[in-house]
């Protein structure tokens, strides 16, 4: 069996704003990714919350419980195979 620590990934550690805070004032001014690292710094720094900010303005989660990494413009599971 493999086992995996719990993940809980929420915010952007750089700024240490929570996604929960962000998407709202996101969702209300239209801003996308660019947007995002331009007004708050999320995503400017280290640049580990990419992936999380993208999946969050695509479907609004805020909270992850899996490693995600920015390929290219696609966001890829870290830990995934292809069969």
């Amino acid at each position: 069996m493999n086992w995996r620590p719990a993940v809980r990934i929420d915010r952007c550690v750089c700024q240490r704003l929570l996604f929960a805070q962000l998407l709202p004032v996101a969702r209300a001014n239209g801003w996308t990714l660019e947007t995002i690292m331009d007004e708050t710094g999320c995503g400017d720094q280290c640049g580990m919350c990419r992936p999380y900010l993208r999946a969050m303005l695509a479907d609004g989660t805020t909270v992850f419980s899996e490693i995600l990494e920015d390929v290219a413009d696609d966001v890829v599971v870290l830990g995934d195979e292809a069969s």
